[in-house]
């Protein structure tokens, strides 16, 4: 709702943009979950047959909603999807509908931890052939800030969960036809995955991650260091765009991939200085060295491929 005027408003994802609520409107009808919930402000563009937008449809399980505290956090987790989609949508991917791929869906699970009366003592918050699985507790901010500080993590957010997932979900589309290019870049992706994720947990880091990798969770297995740095992607694109749109310094409409990241650089340091001014974390620890970028450029060049080859608009 409009704050000052109290008109319903809701999100047209195809235009990428917030409109008028009214009977018979041209850009589309109010979603289910907005109506039973309170939880959704996209809307149901207009000739579709549905009861739910495109970002509620991606959902395969939510939490039982009896208990008022999953409506909270299922709250947290759509909001956080939400966002990432409409990232997604201005990147021009897609996320169903694609022969021979999985439609992509969510499930929202509880564990043993939040709930005694689960039979899952640990749910894993991970992707498997189009369904990304978050655990409802990563919405509890106590829970995750208790995770990050196990970790030693500097970042772990709802949002950098949906655009790390969200990774594995397009790496086939956009990696299967220069796979020898990737592995020069990430590593063989043919390593033995729980392998790789065992030896990570139970023998930490080497001591020279940070010159190849943009966290220490990207040097475990070369699909986690697509998915990392295509989180950190997703960072970049989603950043500029809202620094754009409320003047925090030069931002560039177009130009160079390179140009972008410079300047997204100029932007987190500010914002990070910003946070240090008020006694908060940086909300952007992170370093893009000379391989980062170089990785970071790799994706960049993906997407603009499947961009071109799918004749989809420039959105972001």
């Amino acid at each position: 709702m409009c704050l000052a005027c109290g008109t319903p408003i809701g999100f047209s994802s195809v235009s990428r943009d917030m409109v008028p609520v009214r009977e018979g409107s041209p850009d589309g009808r109010i979603c289910r979950n907005r109506v039973d919930h309170e939880n959704c402000n996209w809307l149901i563009p207009p000739g579709v047959e549905a009861d739910y937008c495109m970002a509620c449809a991606t959902n395969s399980v939510i939490p039982n909603l009896s208990n008022s505290r999953n409506v909270e956090l299922w709250s947290r987790l759509e909001r956080a999807k939400r966002r990432m989609l409409y990232s997604v949508i201005g990147l021009g991917l897609p996320f169903a509908a694609v022969p021979g791929r999985p439609d992509l869906h969510f499930q929202f699970l509880e564990s043993q931890r939040g709930n005694p009366l689960m039979e899952d003592v640990v749910v894993m918050t991970g992707h498997l052939a189009g369904t990304i699985t978050i655990h409802l507790q990563e919405a509890d901010d106590a829970y995750r800030h208790g995770v990050r500080e196990a970790m030693g993590e500097r970042y772990r957010t709802l949002l950098g969960h949906f655009r790390h997932e969200i990774g594995h979900f397009f790496w086939d589309l956009l990696v299967a036809d220069v796979i020898d290019e990737f592995r020069a870049l990430f590593g063989d992706e043919r390593e033995d995955y729980p392998s790789a994720i065992n030896r990570y947990y139970e023998h930490g880091v080497s001591e020279n991650w940070s010159q190849f990798h943009v966290s220490a969770y990207a040097s475990a297995h070369p699909l986690e260091d697509w998915a990392e740095t295509w989180a950190h992607y997703m960072h970049i694109v989603d950043g500029l765009e809202t620094a754009r749109e409320n003047a925090l310094g030069k931002v560039p409409l177009s130009g160079s991939w390179d140009e972008r990241v410079g300047a997204w650089m100029e932007v987190a340091m500010k914002i990070n200085e910003l946070n240090r001014s008020l006694g908060t974390p940086d909300p952007y620890p992170f370093v893009l060295n000379s391989t980062v970028r170089e990785k970071l450029s790799f994706i960049h060049r993906r997407r603009e491929a499947w961009r071109r080859v799918s004749a989809v608009p420039e959105g972001v």
